[in-house]
């Protein structure tokens, strides 16, 4: 029997693309007929073929695309049922702009742009049943976005598997080319789409507009005094007879439509969170995502946080800084998923040299503040439970799990691991099994999208890495573990940030009970034949009870006492993803390393978990 490196070489482990990242069970099945993915029972009969499914994970080399403004469609898609669908849409935390794949052989679309939310979706419709709005002359296959069919600056962009496209068009324009002139108000400061209609103040009268082919028609409407003023720093509020629609009209320094903003407003002072200026673009460069954006879910944004007009949030995309973070930040769209950035705003303090300090004598020294845990503390840029299960794993927000290591072996090969302190990470043994020289390891950490470094990254060399005295190369799956020290740099290794920083190691006494939501993460696969998603994945998993997992009809004697499993119970969607990555459980708040992605049998199939090597009893024996 053969082994080959390919497709079906990958089917020996778990993946966070195919979990649940909320744990329970979920009732969406596309296709419950489709064909399920097949098993590699290889993992324990044949050594080379373990080896090659286990390390060769994802060849590098995608490049990170960022987008600023949802795409326009170029032509309909309709679903078997002749409903309409909605691109782009999002699942799983990232954007989709054709009918998708995932959960099912069938392509299937969502019927709105947020099917993380709205769970609304069909089945699509045979190609040759679409409406097509191309009249091709020629035979030949012609590139739909030779000569930019998208007008004024509109970014035409070629939609994978069907011959169309879709156009990215400016703040100030809409519509399926771009061809659309918005309206701009200015008491509002925003753009208004044609058929928009909204109510103002202006030079003292009450007024209705709308905005017709690009120009903005108004007309003076009776009013009342509103009960209640949601108009800010002093407005006043007047109630719109026809409509029951409050309008602001606000003092001279401020303005938008609940006298929110400060135009004049340059820069921020302590955190930011009382930052109401308009900048709208990320340190990179990037615009934000508006804060009422129907792309948004289980995220910070006008919908989930309490007051939200208060921290600064509504129809707008100005940074803010809603969560207490160190700065003003926003969401955006990077390599089509939702990610989040720092915005481009200065500090209103400039910082004070060393030199320059003054030291006062006699001072009594500060208190020392309660202690905080240095480890296993992560950002939190969306909710802790997420409203409705997400299905098949959700792209990570930077921050979420700061102690990812990315481990590129040699030119093609690839495993996770995790930092857990300033030197030293840990993964799966396994992706060691042929002793590669150290200088072809390359350790990358705060990596958000695959082989794709930026200011947030960091990468090291590794100057040893040591097995357990029990590991065998004939029998991988015990004892599968592996330290590996980061080459210094300056004298020293990790120096921590919000985007690196290392993960708690559980003590001997630590046990998390059976059925514990845990978290899993990594660069994994959809599928057996899919080419990976390009940003780090999540998802929840629970613990499965040990004797449960070995059971003759799960895995029997093959899981030691040194193993966990996970994701027995409401998790059936696992398929392949990262070795040495890490099964992360939370206590108070804080993440703590329990297991490490090893090994599993089949690809969604019931009743067989993923299988993790104990962190807690290795790590005793080092």
């Amino acid at each position: 029997m053969g082994c080959t490196q390919a497709e079906d070489a990958d089917t020996d482990r778990p993946n966070v693309t195919e979990r649940l990242s909320e744990c329970g069970n979920t009732s969406f099945s596309p296709d419950a007929g489709a064909e399920s993915l097949t098993m590699a029972h290889v993992i324990l009969l044949l050594l080379p073929c373990v080896v090659s499914a286990r390390t060769r994970i994802l060849v590098p080399g995608h490049q990170a695309v960022i987008s600023t403004e949802p795409y326009r469609e170029s032509r309909k898609v309709l679903t078997t049922t002749g409903k309409e669908c909605r691109f782009p849409f999002r699942q799983g935390g990232r954007l989709h702009h054709h009918c998708s794949t995932i959960f099912s052989s069938r392509p299937w679309c969502s019927l709105t742009h947020n099917f993380d939310r709205d769970r609304q979706w069909g089945f699509c419709a045979p190609d040759k049943t679409q409406p097509d709005v191309f009249v091709h002359t020629s035979r030949r296959p012609t590139d739909p976005c030779q000569g930019n069919p998208c007008q004024n600056g509109g970014l035409c962009t070629l939609i994978p598997h069907r011959h169309t496209f879709e156009c990215s068009c400016p703040e100030s324009f809409s519509g399926r080319l771009c061809e659309q002139k918005k309206c701009y108000e200015t008491i509002h400061l925003r753009y208004y789409d044609i058929g928009e209609s909204w109510g103002r103040i202006h030079l003292r009268n009450v007024e209705q507009c709308t905005c017709v082919a690009g120009e903005i028609e108004c007309e003076r409407v009776r009013y009342t005094m509103c009960r209640t003023n949601p108009c800010q720093n002093d407005g006043t509020c007047r109630l719109i007879t026809a409509s029951g629609k409050e309008v602001c009209n606000c003092r001279h320094s401020n303005s938008g439509p609940d006298c929110s903003y400060e135009p004049e407003t340059e820069c921020y002072n302590s955190r930011g969170k009382s930052y109401r200026g308009l900048v709208s673009t990320t340190m990179s460069g990037v615009r934000c995502l508006p804060w009422n954006s129907d792309l948004l879910h289980n995220e910070l944004h006008v919908g989930t946080v309490v007051a939200s007009p208060l921290r600064g949030l509504g129809e707008h995309a100005y940074c803010r800084n809603p969560d207490g973070d160190k700065m003003p930040w926003c969401y955006t769209l990077n390599d089509d998923a939702i990610s989040w950035e720092y915005c481009d705003v200065p500090s209103c303090v400039m910082p004070v040299s060393s030199s320059r300090r003054i030291i006062p004598f006699n001072k009594p020294p500060p208190r020392k503040p309660s202690k905080q845990p240095v480890c296993g503390k992560k950002h939190k840029k969306r909710l802790s439970i997420a409203r409705g299960r997400i299905m098949g794993g959700t792209s990570a927000l930077p921050g979420t799990h700061p102690w990812m290591a990315a481990i590129y072996i040699g030119k093609s090969d690839f495993c996770a691991g995790t930092l857990v302190s300033s030197c030293w990470v840990i993964s799966a043994a396994h992706c060691f099994f042929r002793n590669p020289l150290r200088s072809q390891l390359r350790v990358v950490l705060g990596q958000q999208t695959l082989n794709v470094t930026g200011p947030n990254t960091r990468t090291f060399g590794v100057e040893e890495y040591i097995f357990p005295k029990q590991f065998s190369v004939f029998n991988p799956t015990l004892h599968d573990i592996v330290l590996i020290k980061l080459k210094k740099q300056d004298g020293r290794c990790v120096r921590r940030t919000p985007f690196i920083r290392p993960i708690c190691l559980p003590d001997k006494s630590m046990v998390f009970p059976d059925d514990y939501c845990c978290a899993i993460s990594g660069w994994g696969y959809m599928h057996e034949k899919a080419e990976g998603y390009s940003s780090l994945q999540e998802a929840g998993v629970r613990l499965t009870p040990h004797d449960a997992c070995r059971k003759p009809e799960v895995y029997g004697n093959h899981v030691t006492a040194d193993m966990i499993c996970a994701g027995l119970y409401g998790c059936v969607d696992a398929c392949q993803g990262d070795s040495g990555g890490p099964l992360s459980c939370e206590r108070e708040d804080v993440s703590f390393l329990y297991g490490i992605i090893s090994w599993g049998e089949g690809c969604g199939r019931s009743g067989k978990p993923g299988v993790y090597t104990k962190v807690e009893v290795s790590t005793q024996s080092h």
